[in-house]
């Protein structure tokens, strides 16, 4: 019998991989790629029919690879996975244009838009100090499902979740630039956000126990990003179509514009992720969560003693003992209750790097602070 079933999910396997080869045939990849003064901008068309792309958008050049790049910080990698494409959902098929017109950018409790709360989650911070050994990843345990609203995972056609993200609009999610610069147009046009989502896939093409799916439609990332020192690790996507929200998906809370490096030194923050449990091991399959607390920039940058530092004052970080992010944790988010008796979670930062999936030095995030006005321009834009 068990033999049996593997025959049969390897030939579902088969059979789908054998209809997006067909597809990819006989659809072609409308897309463009430009640069602003701050940041590189690469839509991809809805590929489902006829192109409205092309419509929209007539003269542009056709579609270029993207470079491919390693992080050198081992703890984050990432394989290339292969995409075709086509929407392999219908039952979550997007439509077939989005509008860029946004009101909400969450600063406070309460979102302009549709009056639901931003930094919506848990009560308390997660226990994990004597989860046991089986459950933990890097000094994790398992979230309650669906108690991280703006938690969604990042997915390609053909790859599991491979990194995470936030919701902080109606159509735009922030990870990290390191999760999208190096995929091609090709591949950005099958990229798509699970939202509601707590376990993942047993194998690639499915999506678990996601309650909505979202294509991807345009990503932007920080023109000065830097593969090697990550530095400028921030990326916005627009997903289309928009989120209806409610009590089960909503934003997360940004904090005010700020460049000061260690506004929130000593604040207990969460983390969360569907990373690598262990080093060399695979990915989880259940959102998994941690405690940590934040470190001042100066213990931080002593921590990762190199020359130069790959931290800077636009870097926020954090550490606990036994606790680090790893592969296909990055891009996801770390929040805390940043005021004395507030229930609402913000994030303060973008897992960026760690210690190579071992712990041992504090783990690196872009500080959502510093790059505030950033994430503004291209919410609205």
């Amino acid at each position: 019998m068990k033999m049996r079933m593997s025959r049969l999910q390897h030939l579902t396997v088969f059979s789908v991989a054998a209809i997006h080869l067909l597809l990819f045939s006989i659809c072609p990849v409308s897309s463009r790629i430009y640069r602003t003064n701050d940041a590189v901008v690469i839509e991809a068309d809805n590929l489902m029919g006829p192109s409205s792309f092309a419509s929209r958008n007539f003269g542009y050049p056709p579609p270029i690879p993207m470079m491919y790049a390693v992080n050198p910080y081992t703890g984050l990698y990432y394989q290339q996975q292969p995409n075709f494409p086509f929407w392999p959902y219908p039952l979550y098929r997007p439509a077939s244009s989005f509008s860029d017109v946004e009101n909400i950018t969450a600063t406070s409790a309460e979102s302009k838009q549709q009056k639901i709360a931003c930094g919506v989650g848990p009560t308390t911070l997660p226990k994990t100090m004597n989860a046991p050994a089986a459950d933990r990843i890097l000094g994790g345990t398992e979230a309650t499902p669906n108690s991280w609203p703006f938690v969604v995972g990042l997915k390609s056609t053909m790859s599991l979740i491979y990194c995470g993200g936030s919701i902080i609009s109606k159509t735009r999610i922030l990870t990290a630039a390191s999760c999208v610069y190096r995929l091609t147009m090709e591949e950005i046009s099958q990229l798509y956000v699970l939202l509601i989502v707590h376990r993942q896939a047993e194998m690639v093409g499915f999506i678990g126990d996601a309650q909505m799916v979202r294509r991807v439609l345009r990503v932007v990332y920080h023109i000065d990003y830097n593969a090697k020192t990550l530095q400028n690790d921030v990326a916005v996507l627009t997903i289309d179509p928009p989120i209806n929200f409610s009590k089960d998906v909503s934003p997360v809370c940004l904090p005010p514009a700020s460049s000061a490096a260690d506004q929130f030194v000593g604040k207990d923050a969460a983390i969360m992720g569907w990373g690598v449990t262990e080093k060399d091991g695979s990915t989880s399959k259940t959102l998994q969560q941690a405690t940590v607390q934040v470190t001042a920039n100066a213990k931080c940058i002593e921590g990762w003693s190199a020359s130069p530092s790959p931290v800077t004052n636009q870097h926020i970080c954090a550490s606990a003992a036994g606790k680090d992010i790893c592969k296909s944790d990055n891009g996801g988010p770390m929040v805390a209750q940043t005021k004395d008796g507030s229930t609402s979670w913000t994030q303060v930062g973008i897992a960026s790097f760690g210690n190579a999936c071992a712990g041992g030095k504090p783990i690196v995030f872009a500080n959502v602070a510093f790059f505030r006005k950033w994430i503004d321009t291209y919410v609205r834009n």
